[in-house]
């Protein structure tokens, strides 16, 4: 019974109701883009079942990679659903500029992630505030390894909230400006970092942080010459603005990690992949233009995650 009780209160967010917020006094909607193919349709209509029916969720764009696209028919939505057929499985494809994608904001998201609409639609608030950011809902940390060298490592939810700083959220579950960065995502100066990507197929998540936060980089520093700015490394970070911030949910589900399929399941696989294309990026932008933020600031008065474990990841209660 207290087993129950438990599950009871950590369902809850995802069963209650949720409502549209206004930002000045005005109404928006997002589209939610999920990656999918064959194997996962089940996975799929769990979560077009869920995310179409968000309040503020206008259409839901499905980037079929691999297989024959299932009949929409299967796939219960409450708002207008279209599958994208691509002729070659990249993980590429889920940041290709659409031009049939009716809204300024995307909701990219994992077919195995769940969050409660409540979280998505304060979430959203929060990205029309500041549409030029992309909101995401699990921080990460890249930073230089030990010993002072170039190479960068990847620190994961557990590191972030032990030292209170993320420069990095995932791509799984993120608001993001369509119009802004997907182009940029695909500019020919990237092609390179895409490439990588598309031979481990991992790291597009990554790569889109990448892509944002020399964007913003290069947009700061050439302000602040407009302005007269002159000055150190240390003087221009302080003068730069974010490209990301970490929204903290209430609840948060990764059905991922009840199964055995990916390559974050075997660490030492996805570590030597993450060294790889770490470099590879470094190499396409010549430095590292990603910012860390304060986690403390970015909880906003929200606690830190009850749990933080290996395997499962973080437990937000």
């Amino acid at each position: 019974m207290f087993i129950g009780l438990l599950v009871a209160l950590f369902f809850a967010p995802f069963w209650a109701s949720a409502s549209a917020i206004a930002v000045e006094g005005t109404f928006d909607n997002y589209t939610v883009v999920l990656t999918s193919y064959s194997p996962r349709i089940s996975m799929l209509r769990g979560a077009v079942k869920h995310y179409s029916r968000c309040p503020a969720a206008s259409h839901v764009v499905i980037v079929w990679n691999a297989g024959t696209p299932p009949d929409l028919s299967l796939v219960p939505s409450a708002v207008p659903i279209r599958i994208r057929t691509e002729s070659t499985n990249s993980l590429n494809n889920r940041f290709k500029p659409d031009s049939e994608i009716p809204t300024r904001a995307v909701l990219s998201i994992d077919d195995d992630i769940r969050i409660p609409c409540s979280d998505i639609e304060a979430a959203f608030a929060e990205w029309r505030r500041h549409p030029e950011v992309m909101v995401g809902f699990f921080p990460r940390l890249i930073e230089a390894g030990d010993g002072g060298t170039r190479e960068l490592m990847f620190r994961g939810e557990g590191y972030v909230m032990e030292k209170e700083r993320y420069n990095v959220v995932l791509t799984g579950a993120a608001f993001i400006d369509a119009s802004i960065a997907f182009p940029l995502y695909w500019s020919p100066a990237v092609a390179p970092a895409r490439l990588v990507v598309d031979d481990l197929f991992n790291g597009e998540d990554l790569l889109m942080n990448f892509v944002l936060s020399n964007a913003t980089q290069t947009r700061t520093n050439n302000n602040n010459k407009n302005n007269g700015v002159v000055g150190g490394q240390s003087h221009f970070q302080q003068q730069s603005q974010s490209a990301i911030k970490f929204f903290r949910p209430r609840r948060r589900l990764d059905i991922s990690k009840f199964s055995h399929v990916g390559i974050s399941h075997n660490m030492h696989k996805f570590e030597d992949s993450a060294a790889r294309y770490l470099r590879a990026f470094l190499n396409t932008f010549q430095y590292n233009p990603l910012q860390p933020q304060d986690l403390i600031q970015a909880l906003n008065g929200r606690r830190k995650p009850n749990f933080c474990g290996t395997t499962i990841g973080c437990l937000y209660l």
